[in-house]
């Protein structure tokens, strides 16, 4: 009896051995280590660095990141440092020589931004590459790694643009500034933003297509500088807004880089249409004997807000004045039926074209006819 039992508290006591045999190793603790950044970008705008890139979700030992997480932003002049194209997700304090440029704190999975000061031993001299860097730190101050190298270009950014404005062409809106000295590889950036009015439908161009509610364009500034340029996408009776800025464009060590001037300030213009179509031109007037008719017919305009056109005639054998006989509407052919003339009189007609915001261009030169007996 006392053996049976003394076996049987043995085979628990051997149970519970291998039990515990079984379990899994323990694991080390985290060390919150925030994996790199892997996409950081940078815009010189004048004599500021504006950074941006993603934050990581998890640490090195993918464990979810929580709260705010600490970056480092430094700089290192000329070729990138050799720890830059070679890091490892391994704990380290930091890339050496890398100048500091400052500290923040960013949720992890969120877009991040940082607008850093060029340092004044960077405004001057000739060019050369500088590499920014964002390293995310744990609690003990320790990275695992730096992010990819964001790269700007030194020296003296391009003079701010002045006095820009903004004026209604037929052909569109016209700019003007301002002109500057310039130099090989710049550029005049235009931003155009629409305006959106309520009520008011979308532009479209010529071929029936809405622009983008923003638009990039440039100026070649390589030889000279115009002082205007002419936006033929800016569509009338809407309103834009745009701004303006040099951009120097440079390569160095195989880096294609830009420096950007201050912008210039916004200019919002009402681009109302008040310019009138072409005159019609090409008008022939033809006898119709059988409908007992004159017929006219011109060459059709080729504007995209064309409403139509409007006929005019003037009684040469009565004396009478010029008269509108085409209608209160506009004609939209460019072809006009008179079948009012009086037999044995002269006539001479002429032609205009309407635009949809009512502008009217001047008469075409007159062209007579006589309606037969």
């Amino acid at each position: 009896m006392k053996r049976w039992a003394w076996v049987a508290a043995a085979s628990g006591w051997l149970v519970v051995l291998v039990g515990c045999g079984l379990a899994a190793n323990p694991e080390p603790p985290t060390l919150w280590l925030p994996q790199p950044v892997k996409d950081l970008s940078a815009v010189r705008v004048g004599n500021e660095i504006h950074l941006h890139w993603t934050m990581p979700k998890d640490t090195t030992d993918k464990v979810a990141l929580k709260g705010d997480q600490a970056a480092h932003i430094c700089w290192i002049a000329g070729a990138a440092h050799p720890a830059a194209k070679t890091a490892k997700p391994t704990p380290s304090t930091g890339l050496p020589n890398c100048t500091k440029a400052g500290d923040a704190m960013f949720a992890p999975d969120k877009p991040a931004n940082f607008t850093a000061k060029l340092p004044a031993e960077l405004l001057s001299g000739p060019r050369r590459p500088v590499a920014y860097f964002v390293e995310l730190c744990n609690h003990a101050a320790k990275t695992a790694g730096p992010s990819n190298p964001a790269w700007v270009v030194t020296g003296t950014p391009p003079s701010a643009v002045m006095d820009l404005r903004a004026e209604a062409r037929a052909e569109g809106v016209v700019l003007l500034w301002q002109p500057a000295s310039t130099q090989a590889g710049m550029v005049l950036r235009i931003h155009r933003a629409l305006v959106a009015q309520p009520g008011a439908a979308r532009p479209t161009d010529t071929n029936g297509n809405p622009p983008p509610e923003q638009q990039t364009l440039e100026v070649d500034l390589d030889k000279s500088d115009p002082g205007q340029a002419m936006d033929h996408d800016a569509a009338l009776d809407h309103t834009w807004r745009y701004t303006v800025e040099r951009v120097l464009r440079v390569k160095l060590d195989g880096q294609a880089l830009e420096v950007a001037g201050l912008p210039s300030q916004p200019v919002t213009i009402v681009a109302k249409d008040i310019f009138p179509p072409a005159v019609p031109a090409g008008l022939a007037v033809v006898v119709d004997e059988d409908a007992h008719a004159l017929d006219l017919s011109w060459t059709p305009d080729t504007e995209s807000d064309l409403a139509g056109y409007v006929v005019y005639r003037r009684d040469e054998t009565s004396g009478t004045g010029l008269e509108r006989v085409s209608g209160k509407a506009a004609v939209v052919p460019s072809s006009f039926e008179d079948k009012t003339p009086v037999p044995g009189h002269r006539y001479g007609y002429s032609v205009s074209a309407v635009d949809q915001d009512g502008n009217e261009s001047a008469r075409s030169a007159e062209v007579e006819e006589e309606m037969p007996q």
